[in-house]
């Protein structure tokens, strides 16, 4: 910065001759013999401040040149960019089947969200009050909860292209040696260095070949390891599954260090200690001290499941209204996806969703009293099925669930029950049995009646 800051005594002549050298074909394109010679008349200059300005001043007008030929590169490349997208855009006049001109650049991202948008910048418009309360609490859409069940062939299709990923990584720095050494031995007119540039050139060839043949598990890496999902999703997955998916699925799901056994007792109980020890927090970092190569996905969700303080018993009215109104929002015909249904329900799991809708909440289930014509149904499906297959004898019996063909035949149709008026022993028997258990203890005297 100092040297900036003198006097330019003279040094314009001197600066305006070095320039004339640089832009000279000759000068640019000498011997390897004349680089070596003007090195080291470069070294004995004098080092005084007149010298060196001159030189700042010849580098400045170098780089000044270079900056004009990244502007007209840049230009050029705009210009491509928009042939690009024009031709992607198709011919103005588009024609339909039936001949009927249509749309001119019509594309499919001006028929998905946001449905109202800027003709210029895409963006739609600003989040309402309902909007942004549902993002501070992070709660998501409908649709983004939605998800596409991955197939074999696609989970093949994500190993193959994370081994491909990481190849081309370890491969690219020694491409880009291989191409430095290359065009250095062809511009080099020196014998000797020719020669240990061809032994350097078959060094990195042999490095590659052994990168080359890495066995696929060291290629696959780290769970974690850094890929280009952007560039997955886009080329190997042609768009149909977005980077961040295909992330979180490689690394929770289909890496192959992740443990899918069966959990043993001493696992869930040092995963509770490690729970509370972190205060159900940091579960990456809980999984890690389990150290049983389980994802941290897969810690909360076996505390959950086994955390009997997470899942609620008594149903509240509210929750009923909730059910109700969720299964009309996401059902589609007969289909119920109650785990996502499960997401905006704390505290509920999808088999206790299950349970509540398909026994209790279900407007088609009749409730009440059994008819004659019920009980004979009943009756005829139990003889086809068997007192043990609830689920095939409750549609034999229209608009009542497992639970309620099951309760009504042990407990009023069954053949070893007794009917008929209660005698007196009968009767006495009864109130000393509940004066003894309780009321509602009907279960623990029952196998005390003859």
């Amino acid at each position: 910065l100092l040297l900036l800051l003198l006097p330019a005594e003279g040094g314009e002549e001197a600066s305006e001759a070095a320039l004339a050298r640089e832009r000279s074909p000759v000068g640019r394109e000498g011997s390897a013999e004349e680089d070596s010679e003007g090195e080291l008349d470069m070294m004995n200059l004098p080092e005084t401040p007149e010298t060196c300005l001159q030189m700042n001043l010849v580098y400045q007008e170098v780089l000044e040149e270079k900056i004009q030929e990244v502007h007209v590169l840049l230009a050029q490349n705009k210009e491509e960019q928009e042939k690009l997208t024009r031709e992607l855009a198709g011919p103005r006049t588009t024609k339909s089947s039936d001949g009927k001109a249509m749309p001119a650049n019509v594309f499919l991202g001006h028929f998905l969200k946001p449905y109202f948008k800027d003709k210029t910048s895409g963006i739609g418009p600003p989040a309402n009050s309902d909007a942004q309360e549902r993002a501070m609490r992070s709660i998501k859409p409908f649709e983004d909860l939605i998800t596409t069940k991955w197939k074999s062939r696609e989970k093949l299709l994500l190993r193959q292209s994370v081994i491909s990923d990481h190849l081309q990584h370890l491969l690219q720095p020694k491409l880009l040696k291989l191409e430095y050494l290359t065009d250095k031995r062809e511009r080099s007119q020196d014998e000797m260095e020719r020669q240990i540039l061809g032994k350097q050139i078959q060094e990195a060839e042999c490095e590659m070949n052994n990168i080359k043949e890495l066995p696929e598990e060291v290629l696959l890496g780290n769970r974690f390891d850094k890929h280009d999902w952007d560039k997955i999703a886009n080329v190997n997955f042609e768009g149909t599954r977005s980077a961040k998916e295909l992330e979180k699925y490689w690394q929770n799901s289909e890496h192959p260090s992740i443990n899918r056994k069966e959990w043993s007792e001493e696992e869930i109980e040092k995963l509770r200690e490690l729970a509370a020890r972190h205060k159900c927090l940091s579960w990456e970092t809980i999984a890690q001290e389990l150290g049983t190569q389980r994802t941290a996905f897969q810690c909360l969700q076996m505390f959950q499941a086994n955390n009997k303080d997470f899942k609620r018993s008594e149903w509240t009215p509210e929750e009923d209204r909730m059910l109700l109104q969720l299964v009309q929002e996401v059902r589609v015909g007969s289909h119920i996806p109650f785990r996502k249904i499960a997401y905006y329900m704390e505290g509920r799991d999808s088999a206790q969703l299950i349970y509540r809708w398909t026994k209790r909440l279900d407007p088609n289930l009749r409730h009440g009293s059994w008819t004659p014509e019920e009980d004979a149904l009943l009756l005829k499906a139990v003889a086809k099925y068997g007192e043990q297959d609830w689920y095939k004898i409750r549609r034999e019996v229209p608009r009542r669930s497992d639970i309620q063909c099951r309760d009504r035949y042990l407990y009023a149709l069954h053949y070893d029950i007794k009917k008929g008026k209660w005698s007196a022993e009968e009767e006495k028997k009864l109130i000393e049995l509940a004066e003894k258990y309780g009321v509602g203890k009907a279960a623990s005297s029952e196998g005390l009646f003859s």
